[in-house]
Parts: structure tokens; C-alpha cells; sequence
């Protein structure tokens, strides 16, 4: 019990501290859609797999399906699926009304949690298109010179930079996006990006337009 009451106290200080102790621009690595195990249709069973109220949903509140990735902005392959297999799943799914898409933070370092930030204090009505931007110009701003790349960015979108260093120095958007991945951890094991959540199964790595297809068809015939 002392073990754990320790390593409890451990994970509050890493997640109000800002990550410190983690390295700055490496992070779990994600697990390939070619590693995983057998497809398991059993969904598990967590109120996390529907929408939350601070959740940003995209696409038709009342979709049969519900997708939702945990995701770091720091992560090449978040980045190389948000690129290349979810403007194909937006047309076909998101924008038809059959697919809800909610992006959760999973950080794996501190630039990524400063992105997260960023994309947060955007407002809901810029986030997604903030995080398309963060995730295809990932090479320009996960480097030592994080936070002046990303006020960059945020003045491109708007953002000054006292908003922005007001942004990242606010420790509530901070605390949100360090609890959803716990929350994370807690109700569903994940420990990699990307890692989705569709209808309650549970999909880790990238996966391909092919493989969402299929499983939407299974889940929603």
C-alpha cells in the first residue's frame, strides 16, 4: 500500500509540474495496426467511450458511431494519420452523418502538452482546424525552440502573443489536458499513440481507411 500511495504522489506531481521529468521530444512509441491482436469486438465498458461534456465533438452529435483518438501532438504517426487517412474517413463518415470524431490529448512530452495548450485556447470553433495545423507543421515546432515556433503559429491564427503566453501559462487548460490522460490510462489501458476508441473497442496504432471501414461496417451494419 505504501508502494502505491508513493507512486500515486509521484503521478500528481509529474502531471502538475508540467511533464518536466519527461524527455522533451520523445515519447511512448505507438503500436502498429500490423502488431495488434485479432480484431476483439467486445467494447469496454466506460462512460469515457461516449461524449464528454468538455469534449469537442466533430461531426453529427448523434452519429451511431462514436471515434474517439487519443492522440499526441508530438506523435509522427498521429500526425502521418491525421494527413492521410482522416480527410478520406471526414468525407466519407464524419461529413455524412455516420462517424462523431472526438480527439482526447494524450500527451507525450512538453511541447506537446504546450501545443495541446494552444489548440485549446483557440476556442471549439477553431480547435479541430488548429490541430490540423499543429499536426502538419509538427517539424517546425517539436525542436528547442518549441514555444517560440508555436507563438507563430498563433499569431497565423490570430492569437497574440500575450494571449498566447497568458495560454500556455494557464495552469487549468494545463490540468485538463494532463487528466485526460490519466483518464485515459485509467479506463482503457492506453499507453501509445494513436490509440482509438470506437463504439467502446479499443484500436491501437495506426490504422488505415481499410481498417475503419471494416470495422464500422461491423459495428454499425
Amino acid at each position: 500500500m505504501r508502494n502505491v500511495l508513493i507512486a500515486g504522489a509521484v503521478v500528481v506531481v509529474a502531471g502538475i509540474g508540467g511533464f518536466l521529468a519527461w524527455q522533451h521530444f520523445q515519447g511512448t512509441p505507438a503500436v502498429t495496426a500490423a502488431g495488434q491482436a485479432p480484431a476483439d469486438l467486445k467494447p469496454i465498458n466506460s462512460p469515457l467511450a461516449a461524449a464528454q461534456p468538455d469534449d469537442i465533438v466533430e461531426g453529427d452529435a448523434n452519429a451511431p458511431i462514436t471515434m474517439i483518438e487519443y492522440s499526441s501532438l508530438s506523435c509522427p504517426h498521429c500526425a502521418r494519420f491525421q494527413k492521410d487517412v482522416l480527410p478520406e474517413i471526414k468525407k466519407l463518415y464524419i461529413e455524412t452523418g455516420k462517424v462523431k470524431l472526438i480527439q482526447r490529448d494524450f500527451p507525450l512530452n512538453k511541447p506537446a502538452v504546450l501545443a495541446a495548450q494552444l489548440a485549446h485556447c483557440s476556442g471549439p470553433m477553431r480547435y479541430s482546424a488548429l490541430v490540423d495545423v499543429l499536426f502538419k507543421t509538427q517539424d517546425q515546432w517539436l525542436n528547442e525552440q518549441a514555444v517560440e515556433k508555436l507563438a507563430q503559429i498563433a499569431a497565423t491564427a490570430g492569437i497574440d502573443r500575450p494571449a498566447f503566453d497568458a495560454c500556455l501559462a494557464n495552469q487549468d487548460v494545463e490540468a485538463k489536458i494532463v487528466a485526460s490522460r490519466k483518464a485515459g490510462e485509467d479506463a482503457f489501458q492506453v499507453n501509445a499513440t494513436p490509440t482509438f476508441i470506437i463504439n467502446g473497442v479499443k484500436r491501437e496504432g495506426e490504422q488505415s481507411v481499410d481498417d475503419l471501414k471494416a470495422l464500422f461496417a461491423k459495428l454499425v451494419p
